[in-house]
């Protein structure tokens, strides 16, 4: 299953060379939120409520693609209620793993700007 979002919006202490993650959000989160956040678009709520994400799925962000090597244990119940993940493009840790974190490979951070697609690409079940 292939599921596509758009970046409407990038706050301004969103993005920082040195920090390995970013975070998305759908387009209802808080005005404090929308600062450190990116805001990312279904086409449709019923859309966002499909993402499923396991180990070995695909996130294409552009024209780089990534592959999930660890989902955080609440990042599929917020995916799919507020749009909410920390994108990680670092090795996965063997502690202190992020909850609410997608560690993805390659470990190396995409630009985002407004109008990036981002394609999630999930196994079937």
């Amino acid at each position: 299953m292939e599921l596509k979002a758009t970046v409407t919006a990038i706050g301004e202490s969103a993005i920082t060379a040195e920090d390995p993650l970013v975070i998305l959000f759908d387009q209802d989160a808080t005005a404090a939120l929308k600062k450190v956040a990116i805001i990312q678009k279904f086409s449709s709520l019923a859309q966002m409520q499909q993402v499923h994400l396991t180990q070995g799925d695909k996130l294409l962000i552009d024209d780089n693609s990534y592959t999930v090597e660890f989902v955080g244990e609440v990042v599929n119940t917020n995916l799919v209620t507020i749009g909410h993940v920390a994108l990680i493009f670092t090795p996965v840790p063997n502690e202190d793993r992020l909850g609410n974190g997608v560690y993805l490979t390659p470990a190396k951070k995409p630009e985002f700007k407004v109008g990036t697609k981002i394609i999630y690409q999930m196994k079937a079940d």
